[in-house]
């Protein structure tokens, strides 16, 4: 398990709990429960582990995976306080794209945006970030925009299917046949 989730999740795991195994062990167990679609255990799971935390990356990673768990399990708000926290720990794109899609989600465009925006500016080539920004865009009915963006996806991912087809309506929406 270890192996195969710091291949997955190694820029939030990193050296969390590396000097304690039995915790370590914990946190992999919490993660393995996440992974099984299990996030109210993994939850738990994280809350226990969350007291034993001695050193910033171990709050980084059980901070992160609470935010996964609770967005998985459509708690949004709740996933946000969790996001918000682990930025303020370590900026990634990767969680200011999670914390937009949260906002995404609860309606809150003006979060969103400045969230996608924050996650170009760590990583100006994630096209999971451009590919939200075009969903939002296209959501709010701005497809001149949400074309803009998906296209950008594309340019960092040519086969990033959602942003191929939101690309594909856009252009039909706004009548460009090519």
């Amino acid at each position: 398990k270890k192996a195969l989730y710091q291949k997955s999740y190694g820029e939030f795991i990193q050296t969390a709990f590396s000097d304690n195994k039995k915790l370590e062990n914990q946190l992999y167990n919490a993660i393995h429960d996440y992974n099984l679609n299990k996030p109210a255990a993994a939850v738990n799971k994280l809350s226990k582990l969350r007291k034993e935390c001695q050193r910033t990356a171990d709050l980084y990673a059980v901070t992160v995976f609470l935010g996964l768990c609770y967005d998985d399990m459509r708690l949004y708000t709740d996933a946000i306080k969790a996001y918000e926290a682990a930025l303020k720990i370590r900026p990634t794109s990767t969680i200011y794209s999670n914390l937009g899609l949260c906002y995404y989600r609860t309606g809150n465009t003006e979060g969103a945006e400045k969230s996608y925006e924050n996650a170009i500016q760590l990583d100006p080539h994630n096209p999971f970030v451009y590919n939200n920004l075009s969903a939002l865009y296209f959501r709010d009915g701005e497809y001149y925009d949400a074309l803009e963006y998906a296209e950008m996806a594309l340019s960092e991912n040519p086969n990033l299917l959602q942003a191929l087809s939101t690309a594909a309506i856009c252009s039909a929406l706004i009548g460009e046949t090519e």
